[in-house]
């Protein structure tokens, strides 16, 4: 048997202690009222970019967000020449293959409304 072929053995899920606050009803569940009193307000915090960037300057914020665009450029993988020289070429073969068709299709339809007009 390949690797494909093959299936992982999948581990049974472990079950869930019951929610107090869900009663079963014949077969379908439905959750008990609740205190309909709301919970306290979440705050999250901010970081530290996010804080001083409004107090700063536009010329030092721009200066950071180039500093972080140049951070995440690092980070994304570029294709290699051989990959954008082939994408490039089938987007350029699908570009004219549709415009054929598309061309096609005009010269058919505009053949078609003259026939009908004449």
């Amino acid at each position: 048997m390949s690797k494909l072929q093959k299936k992982k053995k999948v581990p049974a899920e472990k079950k869930k202690p019951k929610d107090p606050g869900v009663k079963s009803n014949g077969g379908t569940s439905a959750v008990a009222a609740k205190s309909a009193s709301p919970g306290p307000a979440v705050k999250t915090k901010q970081s530290a970019g996010e804080a001083g960037a409004t107090s700063a300057s536009p010329i030092a914020r721009a200066v950071e967000f180039f500093r972080e665009v140049k951070v995440e450029l690092k980070k994304v993988t570029w294709p290699t020449r051989k990959q954008t020289t082939g994408t490039t070429i089938v987007v350029i073969v699908f570009v004219f293959v549709v415009a054929a068709f598309l061309g096609l299709f005009d010269l058919g339809l505009s053949r078609i409304v003259r026939v009908v007009l004449t």
